[in-house]
């Protein structure tokens, strides 16, 4: 009953219960709301703005673009149509350098190793037994075939022989004695014969004796120079021994040993450039001896090349680098090698066409030959008087306009 009465008492207040209440509530159910739809944004923004995920997505887009721009860039330059600076496609120029061809000589060559060689470098050798009593030369002489170089011990031989002649005197006599009888047929005929045979058989051991004394004598087989002196004094030495080495240095050659695949490349007469690195020397000289076999062993011919050594500064033994000259042109139209380009259309080089301010880079196809590691002679494609361009043709497109310094 009180309740009744206060609320009829001040109905304002009642209201205002009940609306401030209800306001309470609503601005609760509002906050939850504001919260929930703060943290659902949060988490969108938070997804969308991955580095990695997003650093992904732009870069396959630039990709795209890239790829897109590059096609419609090749398909205008083909078309000649305009770019998007309302400029046409293929005007843009670049400054290159260029050759103008002309025919000139080529050469190409083979490059091998080979040795000096003397021809006639000889060890000689004693041709009997016995002990060294003399030599007669020393190292760097010269000397002429025949020339005793050493003497071994004779004494042995020389008693024979002293003894031999005596015994031949005494034939002699005797068979002139019977010859002169015999011719006055006095006495026999056997007679007469044995004194012939005796006498000859003596004629004989003396020549068989002086040969072998001649035998202890070491002679030079060849004219040339004493290179080393293998014996000494009271040695004794043998046959087939080394006594001394004579080299004749005005024979002298140079030898090497080519691979079978060079057997078509490498003639006869071709010019051959001699280098002497140890010498700091170079000299020219012409193949005079190719082998008309092929080693078994390493597969390898042999090619000689004849020394010029009036100086005497060449020596046997010595490294020599070789170029054999397998072919030559007096007129070729030859390029670096580095300008040759391939596709697979083939072999090809940018070329100048035009003249003055309109000036274009054309690809030429061209037939390469031969060549030396420094320059290719081309066979077919260009001509003198041709333009090859030499700098900046690795980026250069058909027909592209270009400009010289």
């Amino acid at each position: 009953m009180k309740f009744m009465t206060s609320a009829t008492k001040n109905p304002t207040n009642s209201v205002c219960s009940v609306l401030h209440g209800s306001l309470s509530n609503l601005l609760m159910l509002a906050l939850v709301l504001g919260i929930t739809a703060g943290l659902l944004t949060s988490c969108g923004e938070e997804k969308a703005q991955d580095p990695a995920g997003r650093l992904k997505e732009l870069q396959a887009e630039q990709a795209r673009i890239g790829a897109e721009i590059q096609k419609l860039q090749k398909e205008l330059r083909q078309s000649g149509s305009k770019t998007a600076d309302n400029t046409p496609a293929n005007t843009k120029t670049k400054l290159v350098q260029a050759l103008t061809l002309e025919e000139s000589p080529f050469r190409t060559w083979v490059e091998v190793q080979g040795t000096v060689d003397a021809r006639q470098s000889i060890e000689v050798t004693a041709e009997s037994m016995g002990v060294v009593r003399n030599i007669k030369v020393k190292e760097g002489q010269k000397v002429t075939k025949g020339q005793i170089l050493a003497e071994l011990d004779q004494t042995v031989l020389l008693q024979s022989i002293e003894e031999i002649k005596g015994q031949l005197d005494f034939a002699k006599q005797l068979y002139t004695k019977q010859s002169n009888l015999w011719k006055q047929n006095i006495g026999s005929e056997v007679q007469y014969l044995n004194a012939k045979n005796q006498k000859e058989s003596l004629e004989r051991r003396l020549s068989t004796i002086e040969s072998q004394l001649d035998m202890t004598r070491i002679k030079a087989p060849v004219s040339g120079t004493v290179d080393q002196v293998y014996l000494k004094l009271g040695q004794s030495t043998a046959m087939g021994m080394p006594a001394v080495r004579v080299v004749n240095f005005n024979d002298l050659r140079v030898i090497t040993d080519l691979s079978e695949s060079y057997v078509s490349r490498v003639r006869e007469g071709a010019t051959v450039d001699l280098e002497f690195k140890d010498l700091n020397l170079s000299a020219q000289g012409r193949i005079a001896y190719v082998a008309r076999s092929i080693s078994a062993l390493n597969r390898t011919f042999r090619a000689e090349v004849p020394l010029n050594n009036r100086e005497g500064l060449y020596r046997p033994n010595m490294i020599v680098g070789m170029k054999i000259n397998d072919y030559s042109t007096n007129k070729a139209i030859k390029i670096p090698v580095n300008l040759l380009q391939n596709s697979d259309e083939g072999t090809f080089v940018m070329v100048v066409r035009g003249e003055g301010t309109s000036l274009k880079a054309s690809r030429v196809s061209v037939t390469p030959g031969r060549s030396n590691g420094i320059e290719t002679e081309i066979l077919q494609g260009l001509q003198a008087g041709d333009r090859i361009i030499t700098t900046g043709y690795n980026d250069l497109n058909d027909g592209q306009a270009i400009t010289l310094p």
